[in-house]
């Protein structure tokens, strides 16, 4: 019998089918291994009223796949690693991560990829977004519109066009459930820092994992995971986080970063923005790190990576 590893999953159908691109590459990776996905509800699909600030931030999004790792009806949970906290509880850690999908923000007006561009929409359109860092960035770039909370599936939010101009959306999202052809165009993230992990599919484990269901020749958790991990997209997303642990942020604020290893060299860049509501300013700064990334450990890269997210917050800090 092929060792079954069991995969918890919020139960939308994007959560669904990103759980599975995941599972899919977990198994071509580890030949002979088998999964069956876990789906369950959380709070934070289940509680569409209210802004996700109000009753908790993004642990809303994980806290029931963390109980089944816990009650050991799940082996791993996958989440989008936007949807996590900057840091996780110490029973858990971040095990890997697949690579980056597109991390941009996508527009889609009213009349899908023929609609009106955003930049050319008249004073006054209505524009959907259920994230406070998306609309302190677009009010930088058309303070004339209104900004309308919206929560809710893709299907949901892109049902709103029937009452709204627009909506911006993640593209990874976007692309992962084939909607790419409704996008009107994509915010350059210049324009538009996507959220802190925006576009990376995460795999949560226990801390101290132990092994998936099986027979008596059982593969380490970790040895099995370990296989799918994209380095570079690892270095990113602790980067990333770091920078958001550094400043205590969550949801309910609007700050974000975004690194990436630049024109294909070694060299790590992260930029990131901060909304600071006693002087009603978006601050922005800029870090690098030119070495440190090619030929070192995995482990050594990563603490690089932390390092380097938790200089960019320092200067935010510095211009607060």
């Amino acid at each position: 019998m092929a060792e079954l590893l069991r995969i918890a999953t919020r139960k939308s159908a994007l959560a669904q089918a990103q759980t599975t691109l995941v599972a899919e590459a977990i198994v071509s990776a580890n030949p002979g291994l088998a999964y069956e996905l876990v789906p369950m509800t959380t709070e934070g699909d289940s509680r569409l009223d209210k802004s996700l600030a109000s009753f908790g931030g993004k642990g809303v999004f994980i806290k029931e796949l963390e109980v089944a790792l816990l009650e050991d009806r799940a082996d791993i949970a996958v989440h989008s690693l936007k949807d996590m906290p900057a840091e996780v509880m110490p029973e858990f850690k971040l095990a890997a991560v697949l690579k980056r999908e597109d991390p941009r923000d996508a527009f889609i007006a009213r009349g899908g990829v023929d609609g009106v561009k955003f930049m050319d929409l008249p004073s006054g359109a209505r524009i959907g977004t259920g994230s406070i860092r998306r609309v302190v960035q677009l009010k930088s770039l058309r303070p004339d519109l209104e900004y309308v909370p919206i929560r809710g599936n893709i299907q949901t939010r892109l049902s709103k066009l029937a009452e709204l101009d627009g909506v911006v959306l993640a593209a990874a999202g976007l692309k992962r459930m084939g909607l790419e052809g409704q996008v009107t165009e994509y915010f350059s993230t210049e324009q538009m820092l996507p959220a802190s992990g925006q576009g990376i599919l995460a795999i949560e484990t226990l801390s101290s994992v132990g092994h998936c269901e099986g027979d008596t020749q059982k593969q380490s958790l970790a040895d099995i995971l370990s296989r799918v991990n994209d380095a570079d997209t690892n270095c990113i997303a602790v980067a990333e986080m770091a920078y958001l642990k550094a400043l205590n942020a969550g949801c309910q604020f609007p700050v974000a970063s975004f690194a990436e290893f630049a024109d294909g060299s070694r060299t790590l860049k992260i930029r990131g923005i901060y909304w600071d509501e006693g002087s009603q300013r978006l601050i922005r700064a800029a870090a690098e790190s030119a070495s440190g990334f090619d030929g070192e450990s995995l482990e050594r890269r990563l603490q690089n990576a932390r390092a380097l997210g938790i200089r960019l917050a320092e200067r935010i800090r510095e211009s607060i």
